[in-house]
């Protein structure tokens, strides 16, 4: 009895064809859709300064891209979008004139303000008409001092309001000493001196002037004319009512 004999060559066995297609779902990896992002540079800005909402990992194959204000673009109001065939931008009712799409799909805000605060939103169309968006934030915050951060902006506020409440302390003080010095002064002033015979008196006293000695008194000569009546007194005879009829002489009498 001869040896059994080996299998033809060409006969195809069914275990190799699975070997085939199970190494074939090993090694082959289906493409992924990578889902593109919204980055604000920078992320918070000053008021009036430049803002670009940056678009990361768009597609080469998209045709059109609109920007909205909100947080989907399902009723949000259409700020401005980039044809790519025409490369051309299309304003929207939102448009302020300070936004501008580029052709990566980025949109850039020029001297923003405090109302342009938000959520934005950008819509993708691709070649096959899919459409696609994601959302991202803008933080606006107002202009301090320059070269100055917020903190210290507060320090140096709250340092000068402590120093003006030290000076306004210390002046009030001064202002207590030196009056309650004036007072206790008044309280130890001694009374004025009193008189003999006469109390301590707070008005002044005028002292009348002592009367100076007696000074003579005149006395007259007559000369007695003829015709003088009267009589004659002590120290001569009485002065005679008709003048001219009497001599005055005087002199003074020591």
């Amino acid at each position: 009895m001869g040896p059994p004999s080996a299998a033809p060559h060409g006969r195809h066995r069914p275990w190799q064809g699975l070997l085939i297609t199970a190494s074939l779902l090993t090694f082959w990896d289906p493409p992924t859709t990578v889902q593109f992002t919204i980055e604000a540079l920078p992320s918070s800005a000053a008021e009036g300064k430049d803002v670009l909402l940056l678009a990361c990992n768009i597609s080469e194959t998209i045709q059109a891209y609109y920007w909205h204000k909100g947080k989907t673009a399902e009723g949000s109001p259409l700020i401005a979008g980039y044809i790519t065939d025409i490369q051309a931008n299309i304003p929207g009712a939102a448009y302020s004139g300070r936004e501008t799409v580029y052709p990566n799909g980025s949109l850039l805000f020029q001297n923003i303000t405090l109302e342009d605060a938000g959520s934005y939103t950008l819509r993708t169309i691709n070649a096959s008409y899919d459409s696609d968006q994601a959302t991202g934030q803008l933080h606006v915050h107002q202009n301090n001092v320059p070269g100055l951060p917020v903190g210290a902006v507060a320090g140096i506020v709250t340092g000068v309001l402590v120093g003006v409440a030290l000076v306004a302390a210390l002046v009030c003080f001064l202002l207590l000493s030196r009056t309650g010095s004036i007072q206790r002064d008044l309280r130890e002033q001694p009374p004025p001196a009193s008189t003999p015979g006469h109390g301590p008196s707070h008005r002044s006293t005028f002292s009348a002037p002592l009367p100076s000695p007696r000074t003579a008194t005149p006395i007259y000569e007559v000369s007695v004319g003829h015709g003088c009546c009267g009589p004659a007194g002590s120290r001569g005879p009485r002065i005679c009512p008709h003048q001219h009829l009497a001599e005055l002489r005087f002199r003074k009498m020591q």
